[in-house]
């Protein structure tokens, strides 16, 4: 069953600058389920920084393997590659399009994202 998170269950904009704030430091940002992080990359990218890296992980012992696939690494294909292009946008379309493959072969990940300017 797909069901909608209750609005009351997104971040506050004092939660996602907190996020934000951590996203630029060595340890990135907490743990966050797909919903959140999607959340903290439009904030992101409406103040003109992109997703630099992301970890995912399952959330729970029986998912599917972990797929590194599923991640910005800085080792993606060209043309997919933050490295590439360092353009905030294009960097949220490689960062959703991550969440929609993840999504569609059915894994239900946790989401730890690193944050930077456009170059």
């Amino acid at each position: 069953m797909n069901q909608r998170p209750a609005p009351d269950d997104m971040p506050t904009e004092a939660t996602l600058l907190a996020w934000v704030a951590s996203a630029q430091t060595g340890a990135g940002t907490p743990w966050l389920p797909a919903r959140h992080a999607e959340a903290l990359a439009r904030f992101a990218l409406m103040r003109g920084m992109g997703v630099r890296l992301m970890e995912a992980a399952a959330m729970i012992l029986h998912e599917p393997p972990r797929d590194i696939g599923w991640e910005i690494l800085g080792a993606d294909d060209p043309g997919d590659n933050w490295e590439d292009h360092r353009d905030p946008q294009r960097a949220f379309a490689l960062f959703r399009h991550k969440l929609a493959l993840a999504r569609n072969e059915g894994a239900r990940l946790q989401y730890k994202l690193w944050l930077g300017r456009a170059a």
